[in-house]
């Protein structure tokens, strides 16, 4: 992105970018492929079973309501898509590379990430951009990455997510305040640095901040719609949520009572 000052400052604070494991680079490499298929991708995971044993809990997950239960890497990356399947890997790979962080608090975080994650694509599939749904899970999995970069740099300052209830929305801000950063511009390094697709960076670096969003081209604003979609069916109404609600309704077409259908559908 042109001149973000944010970012710009996350880089000159010296912070340590996680690096993506050897499983998810196996992945990543043969997804790069265009003629590589589920069999290509479920090879580059045999070796590593963190990755195969959360693909198969994605898989079975009642949000994609499988007709049959994948019992296999290579049944669920099928059933998952490659997009889907990569959102996995990074996430796992991401969570590995956390030691020394508390860890209540970093299944907190993956836990709600996979929340917002589910609720984004349900969200995706509801609107007229259904093609951006599986780009949507892969942001909203990683919207946070952030956090785990202030917390590797700072994990005393856990305890502000500890106590921030199910929605960390005012830890999160509680911790970029307490660290001087700003999780939204890290997380959007960490993807960047992980060589996701721009426009799922651009969205995570938005997620906080629509004026940003509005300045992206279709498809990262859109996303970045979706993630506090996601983030609104996975909290309810939120301060973060006011200043999403009228560019959700004009741009993706979703009402307050087309948001509460889908709330209760998920419950």
């Amino acid at each position: 992105m042109d001149h973000d000052l944010l970012v710009e400052a996350v880089l000159a604070s010296g912070v340590v970018l996680p690096a993506p494991g050897p499983g998810f680079l196996k992945l990543q490499t043969a997804a790069s492929d265009d003629d590589a298929g589920p069999r290509e991708l479920a090879q580059a995971v045999s070796q590593d079973p963190a990755i195969t044993g959360a693909l198969l809990r994605v898989a079975n997950s009642p949000v994609f309501r499988p007709r049959s239960a994948p019992r296999s890497a290579l049944e669920a990356i099928t059933m998952l898509g490659r997009t889907r399947t990569l959102a996995t890997a990074a996430s796992v790979a991401l969570k590995n590379q956390c030691d020394g962080i508390d860890a209540a608090v970093l299944e907190a975080i993956w836990s709600a990430s996979a929340q917002a994650a589910e609720q984004s694509y349900r969200a995706a599939r509801a609107t007229r951009f259904k093609a951006l749904a599986d780009s949507a899970y892969l942001a909203a999995l990683m919207q946070d990455a952030g956090i785990a970069v202030a917390l590797r740099r700072a994990p005393e300052h856990s305890s502000v997510l500890r106590m921030a209830g199910a929605s960390l929305e005012a830890g999160t801000r509680a911790l970029d305040a307490l660290t001087g950063t700003d999780h939204a511009a890290a997380g959007y390094l960490v993807a960047r640095n992980w060589k996701l697709p721009l426009e799922v960076c651009e969205a995570i670096r938005a997620h906080h901040d629509p004026r940003i969003a509005r300045r992206l081209a279709d498809e990262g604003r859109r996303i970045a719609l979706l993630l506090a979609v996601g983030r609104r069916l996975r909290d309810g109404t939120t301060p973060d949520w006011v200043d999403w609600e009228e560019p959700v309704e004009t741009e993706l077409g979703l009402t307050a009572a087309d948001l509460d259908e889908l709330a209760a559908d998920a419950d």
